[in-house]
Order: C-alpha cells, then structure tokens, then sequence
C-alpha cells in the first residue's frame, strides 16, 4: 500500500501525521506506524460503507455524528465520527472478546438491604465477527504496543493491544486498548468558552500531544491498577498466515 504523503485517492488530497512519508507499506505497518495514506487507499478498494458497517458491528452506534449514510467519503476510515469513550471501548472490548459484542451496561445488579437480589442486568451479545478476524485484528493492534506509536502502553507489564488517534489542528489525542480481561478508552479534548473544540498543543508543556503520550500514559496508570491481581493472560495467536 502507498505509504507517502502528500497523497490524493479518488481525488481526495490528504497528508500521514507529520507529512511523513513511508514508501510502499504493508497494512501492518499502517496499523503500527497509523499511516493514513494507506488505510485510505484500503478504504477506497473496500468501499466505505463496508469500513462503516464494520464499525457499527464492532459496536460504534450507528447514529453516532459523523455516520450520517448522506455525508459518508473517504475521511471516515480517519477517524471524522465523533463516538463516545465509552462507545469506543465497547467496540475494543469486541475485538478482546475474539468477536462478540456485547451491550454495555452501568448497572449489573440492584441488592436490596436483606442481601436478596431486586434487578440483575440481562446480557446482550452478539457475534460480530468471525474469532480469526478479531484474532487478526489484536494481532496488528499488539504489533501497535510492542512496536509502533503505542509504545507507551508496554509499560503496563502485560500483553496487550491498542490505537493511538491524534487529529488534525491536535485538537483530540485517543488512546483505546485492551488485554484479554479488560478494555479501555482514553480520550484528550479541550474547548473554549463557547464550547468550541481548540488545540491541545501546549498541554502539560508537550508541543504536541498525540494519543501516544498522555492518553496512552493515562490508559497504562489506569490498567496497572484496575488489573492488580488479575492473571497475566496472552492475547490469542493470530490464525495461520496472518502474521508477517
């Protein structure tokens, strides 16, 4: 896949993060490096509606701003939707749970004051995805931890999985993950008086603020402590053929 930057597919002119060009890349090295060249050059052979059912399946709401059916081009595999932390969670924990969805929830379980139980939450899930795709998928997001932009997740010690997003004009900065138990979102975000969205740059003293330097810091603080004392648990071997 092309890899360099400037690039311009279907006449749609766009630049990778930096204006950094790769040369020819693998898919996995767009996944670890997040090369936007490439992944709208996949994008465009697949079709777009196929990159956005795939996202609704792994859990993103489907009336999530930015998914409008009229308004769908080839900056959505970029990341121009706007989903909640929580829906991106959700839809990471899919691939954590080898493809199946499940509905989330903030309420499992109502005990009343006699230790009996008033209200326990009924499950919703779903298979989305086939397991050697989710298996795929986690695959290229550890090589994303142990090798590309989320480097600074490796801090938490234990094999785990994630993606880093970082807007034009650095105005968000993501980092979503997750180990076999558990995932996370983590997302940076700054406004002005009238709400409107302005840059992070400057934040913390950092120039630039991706989503592998403080929501990835954020995300491996929260994990070391929200999985004390859970075993360690490798993520699953990708099916044959998948790795390189």
């Amino acid at each position: 896949w092309n890899g360099d930057s400037p690039a311009t597919v279907d006449g749609y002119t766009f630049s990778n993060y930096g204006d950094h060009s790769y040369g020819q890349v693998t898919l996995l090295q767009a996944t670890e490096n997040s090369i936007n060249s490439a992944y709208v050059e996949v994008e465009s052979e697949v079709g777009v509606d196929r990159v956005v059912d795939a996202a609704i399946r792994a859990g993103v709401p489907d009336d999530t701003p930015g998914m409008d059916p009229d308004n769908r081009n080839l900056t959505f595999v970029l990341g121009t939707a706007s989903p909640s932390g929580l829906d991106m969670a959700s839809a990471y924990a899919t691939f954590a749970a080898r493809g199946t969805w499940v509905q989330p929830t903030v309420l499992t379980r109502v005990t009343g004051p006699n230790g009996g139980v008033l209200y326990e939450s009924s499950v919703q899930s779903q298979a989305s995805f086939e397991s050697d795709v989710a298996d795929t998928v986690t695959y290229a997001l550890g090589r994303v931890v142990s090798d590309g932009t989320g480097a600074t997740a490796r801090a938490l010690g234990r094999p785990a999985a994630g993606k880093t997003g970082t807007t034009d004009d650095n105005k968000s900065a993501w980092f979503v993950g997750y180990t076999p138990q558990l995932a996370t979102a983590v997302l940076m975000a700054k406004e002005d008086a009238a709400g409107l969205p302005v840059s992070l740059s400057g934040t913390g003293g950092l120039a630039t603020v991706t989503g592998g330097s403080y929501p990835a810091a954020i995300w491996t603080a929260y994990m070391t402590g929200a999985l004390e004392g859970q075993p360690v648990v490798s993520l699953p071997e990708p099916p044959p053929g998948a790795t390189v």
